[in-house]
C-alpha cells in the first residue's frame, strides 16, 4: 500500500499529513480557522472555509515537492456535536453550528412543556448542547431555512462530500441523534410535538467503510487524487483515542485541544449521571465526555493577563511560580460534562494581594485538570476499574510542564505519544485496520512510541485539598451562576433540560 492523506479537522485549525503504512508521519500542513461566539451562547462556524483550508493543504503539499499519486486513499476525523444543514443538493444552507452553542436552550425548553407529561424522565439526555435542541431552534426560529434542510451531518462529513459527492455518516458521530429517534419510535405524539424527522440523519456506515472515490471535476490540485478511495472516519475523540494508544479496556483518555474531552475505555457499557456511555468498538465501551473548554480558557487567560506574549511562553512562567494561586472554575460559557448547565459561570476564588497574573495563568491550568479529575474518578467508580494509565492527547500535551501537573492531579500515569498528532495517526489507523484489530493499534503505539509521565506523590497530597475545594466552589456557586446568566438569557435559565441524568448508550 502506498501512502495515506490524513486530515484532522478541529475548531482552531486544520491539520492534513501524508502517513506512511508504518503510521510514521512523512509531511504535515496546517492552516488556521476560526469559530464565531457571542455572549448569548451562540456559535457557528463557515464550513467552506475547512474545504478551502484542504485544497490549500494540499496545494502546500505540492509546493513542497510531495507527488500527491503516492496516495492511497484519504481519511480523516472532525470535531464533533456540531450541526452541518444540508439542502436536498448537498449545499450547505447556514452556517455550522457548533459543539459549545447553546442557543437552543429556549426551543428545547418549549418542546419540552408541550410535549406529554413524562417525557423529561424518558428523554433525561436531552441539553441545549443536543444535536436536537439546535433542530428545534432552526424548526422554531429559522422555519424557512428549515424548510430547505434535507440533511444535518458533522464536520467531517461535509470535507468527505466534497471529495466524492456522497452524503454519508457514521454511527458513532450520529450516536446522539440515533438514541433519540431510537426512544421515540414507538411513540408518534412526541415525534409530532418535536416536528423533526429521523429522515434527517444520512446513511451510516462503519468508520473503516468508504464513503466514495475521490470525483473528477475538483480543482487540479486533486488530479492525482481522483477515483483514490475515501474512507468514512469518525470524530476527533474516538479518533485520538486510537491514535495515541488508548482505545483498550481499562485505560483511560484525556484530549485537551480547543476543548478537552475526558474517558475510561471498559469492556461492557456502564452508566453514570452526566457522563456519555458510547459503544466504540466490539466489547468497546467509553464512559466519560466533552468540556467547553482547555486551550482556549489557557489562550483566554494569556490573552488577559499577557497580551500578546506567546501562549507556551505564558504557561511555563505561570507553571514556574511557588504562589499557590486561587482556585479557577473552568465554566466561562457554561459547561458540558459532567454539568450540561449553558448557565454556569466562571470564578476564580480565593484571590489574595499576593497574587500576580501568572498566578491566575496557573489556576486556569489546575482547574482544568480539576475538572478532568471529577469526570474521572465519577467514570472509574461506575465501572468498578482504577484506570491503568491516561493516554494524553491533543494541543496541551505538547507541554511537559502541562503534562506533569495532569499525572499529578489525577495521580496515574500518563503516557503521550511520540507522534502528537494523534487525530491524523489514528485517522491512517482506520485505513491500515478492521474494528477486528485496533486494539492491536493501541497495544504498538504505547509500548514502542511515547514519553510516560508519573505522578509526584507530595504534589498529589496539595493537590487533594484544592480539588475538593473546586468541587464544593462549583457547588456553591450554582444558583448564583444562574441569577448572573439569567440576565443574559433575557430571563431564561436552563435548569429544566440539564443533562442531569445522561446515560446514552
Amino acid at each position: 500500500m502506498k501512502d495515506l492523506l490524513a486530515y484532522d479537522l478541529g475548531g482552531s485549525s486544520l491539520r492534513l499529513g501524508v502517513v506512511s503504512t508504518s503510521l510514521q508521519l512523512k509531511k504535515l500542513v496546517r492552516f488556521p480557522l476560526s469559530i464565531s461566539g457571542n455572549e448569548y451562547g451562540e456559535y457557528d462556524a463557515e464550513p467552506w472555509t475547512w474545504w478551502r483550508a484542504f485544497e490549500r493543504g494540499c496545494e502546500r503539499l505540492l509546493e513542497e515537492g510531495y507527488d500527491l499519486g503516492q496516495v492511497s486513499a484519504v481519511v480523516g476525523c472532525g470535531f464533533t456535536r456540531t450541526q452541518v444543514p444540508l439542502d436536498d443538493q448537498g449545499n450547505v444552507v447556514h452556517p455550522a453550528i457548533t459543539f459549545q452553542d447553546s442557543r437552543g436552550a429556549r426551543a428545547l425548553q418549549n418542546f419540552l412543556d408541550r410535549a406529554p407529561r413524562g417525557i423529561r424522565e424518558r428523554l433525561h439526555n436531552l441539553s441545549p448542547y443536543h444535536p436536537i435542541a439546535r433542530l428545534l431552534w432552526f424548526k422554531e426560529s429559522k422555519p424557512e431555512i428549515w424548510r430547505r434542510v434535507s440533511k444535518v451531518i458533522e464536520p467531517k462529513d461535509y470535507l468527505n462530500l466534497q471529495l466524492t459527492g456522497v452524503v454519508r455518516s457514521d454511527q458513532i458521530s450520529q450516536g446522539p441523534l440515533d438514541r433519540f429517534f431510537d426512544a421515540l419510535k414507538d411513540d408518534q405524539s412526541v415525534l409530532d410535538a418535536a416536528g423533526i424527522s429521523a429522515s434527517v440523519c444520512p446513511e451510516k456506515v462503519s468508520p473503516f467503510s468508504p464513503v466514495g472515490v475521490v470525483k473528477g471535476g475538483l480543482s487540479t490540485v486533486f488530479d492525482k487524487l481522483a477515483g483514490r478511495p475515501v474512507l468514512c472516519g469518525s470524530i476527533d475523540t474516538w479518533t485520538c483515542v486510537l491514535g495515541s494508544g488508548g482505545l483498550n479496556p481499562g485505560v483511560a483518555y484525556g484530549i485537551s485541544g480547543t476543548s478537552d474531552v475526558v474517558g475510561v475505555i471498559t469492556e461492557a457499557p456502564a452508566s453514570c449521571d452526566g457522563l456519555i456511555s458510547v459503544q466504540w468498538g466490539p466489547n468497546l465501551w467509553q464512559l466519560g465526555g466533552p468540556c467547553q473548554g482547555a486551550a482556549s480558557r489557557l489562550e483566554w487567560a494569556s490573552e488577559q493577563f499577557y497580551s500578546g506574549q506567546p501562549l507556551e511562553d505564558v504557561v511555563l512562567k505561570a507553571l514556574e511560580s511557588d504562589e499557590e494561586p486561587p482556585i479557577f472554575l473552568p465554566y466561562l460559557d457554561g459547561e458540558r460534562t459532567p454539568f450540561w448547565d449553558a448557565d454556569l459561570r466562571g470564578a476564580f476564588v480565593g484571590v489574595s494581594v499576593n497574587h500576580k497574573a501568572r498566578d491566575f495563568v496557573r489556576a486556569v491550568a489546575e482547574g482544568l485538570n480539576f475538572l478532568s479529575r471529577v469526570i474521572l474518578e465519577r467514570a472509574e467508580e461506575a465501572a468498578d476499574i482504577r484506570a491503568k494509565h491516561v493516554c494524553f492527547s491533543g494541543g496541551l500535551a505538547n507541554s511537559v510542564g502541562l503534562c506533569q501537573l495532569k499525572a499529578d492531579v489525577l495521580n496515574r500515569l500518563v503516557f503521550v505519544p511520540e507522534s502528537r498528532e494523534s487525530g491524523l495517526i489514528g485517522s491512517a489507523s482506520v485505513a491500515l485496520n478492521n474494528s477486528g484489530n485496533i486494539r492491536n493499534v493501541a497495544e504498538i503505539i504505547t509500548t514502542t512510541r511515547g514519553t510516560w509521565y508519573s505522578p509526584n506523590p507530595v504534589k498529589h497530597e496539595e493537590y487533594n485539598e484544592r480539588f475538593e475545594v473546586f468541587k464544593e466552589a462549583t457547588r456553591a456557586l450554582r444558583d448564583i451562576s444562574h441569577r448572573l446568566a439569567r440576565g443574559q438569557r433575557g430571563g431564561l435559565t436552563t435548569d429544566g433540560c440539564e443533562e442531569h441524568h445522561l446515560n446514552q448508550r
